[in-house]
């Protein structure tokens, strides 16, 4: 049967959550899926949910591994899927009944190689809304380069669940194991690779934040590895689309700003002062005309004040509550 769904969900000490997101994944209006779970060394009782929910329902898959993380997991689904579109589901989140119905359509409506839909987040089931809360029809269309400028300025989302792939635009694409912000060193490879991209309005994907869960924890220094993505976006951009260096310099040089304020704030992570030096020596390489020549003259003026006087330039951003 065409229009199979590979989804693939990674899950790891999340037996509190898991059952409701099966049960959302299982709901759905469109019937052809494969369910791909992979336990990654859960230490809780998500290896038996898994098991059981298999026993349940022939189309999913259980894959057992030692804990090796996200980007490992979600490789291996990717491995496993034969799927002619894949999806990438955190297993504590919640999805639309029509989430895929409605992101296969856009796809197939455009063809795309790419759709994102709106999400919401939420820390408690009482939370979401007791009604659609969307706007019908509104989707728009995106060639690459346009695409990837949404990207950068963060109005097309980094994160990978809220969106639906074909198959085809995921070959020799992997999440880069052992990194905690894995979908930051992958997203742009893969908008990159998509020839048409469609954003829908509606809110179909719901994203649990809780205190477990990477974002919900207080800024820690395993977050300098988005920066990292950021910075090595740049190379990427000036290699295949240099149109958009400029752009994707000014969020890692901003990006920077913001992480060094986190640091100054949270001296306790850095106590000799060598990750905030280390990002100033990184920024200064971009100290060149064309490379801020697009940039506002206030995002020249704070690149420059950070450059030269970055513990006077935090106080003052954050003595005006910028950036906290």
């Amino acid at each position: 049967m065409m229009n199979k769904v590979s989804i693939i969900i990674p899950v790891y000490n999340v037996e509190k959550y898991l059952p409701a997101c099966l049960d959302s994944v299982l709901n759905q209006s469109h019937q052809n899926v494969e369910i791909i779970l992979i336990n990654d060394g859960s230490t809780d009782s998500c290896a038996h949910i898994c098991d059981e929910y298999a026993r349940r329902d022939g189309r999913i898959q259980v894959m057992h591994q030692q804990n090796a993380g996200v980007a490992v997991a979600r490789n291996a689904g990717l491995q496993k899927a034969t799927g002619d579109f894949i999806s990438f589901v955190d297993a504590d989140d919640l999805l639309h009944p029509e989430f895929y119905t409605k992101l296969l359509g856009s796809l197939q409506k455009h063809h795309a190689d790419i759709v994102e839909c709106g999400f919401l987040r939420f820390a408690n089931e009482e939370d979401l809304p007791t009604q659609e809360t969307q706007m019908k029809g509104s989707e728009k269309t995106y060639a690459t380069e346009k695409a990837l400028e949404l990207l950068i300025r963060e109005e097309i989302k980094q994160m990978p669940c809220n969106k639906l792939f074909t198959a085809q635009v995921n070959k020799g694409i992997l999440f880069p194991p052992g990194r905690k912000h894995e979908d930051d060193f992958w997203a742009y490879l893969i908008v990159g690779n998509a020839k048409k991209i469609v954003v829908r309005d509606e809110v179909l994907y719901f994203y649990r934040q809780h205190i477990e869960s990477n974002m919900g924890r207080k800024y820690n220094v395993t977050r300098l590895e988005g920066l990292l993505a950021i910075e090595q976006r740049i190379a990427y951009m000036r290699d295949h689309f240099p149109n958009l260096e400029n752009a994707a310099a000014k969020t890692f040089c901003l990006g920077a700003l913001w992480h060094y304020q986190q640091l100054h704030k949270n001296k306790e992570i850095d106590p000799d002062k060598s990750l905030r030096k280390n990002i100033i020596h990184r920024i200064k390489k971009y100290n060149k005309v064309e490379v801020f020549s697009k940039w506002k003259p206030k995002e020249i003026f704070w690149y420059q004040f950070f450059r030269w006087l970055p513990d006077e330039c935090v106080k003052c951003r954050t003595y005006m509550n910028i950036g906290i």
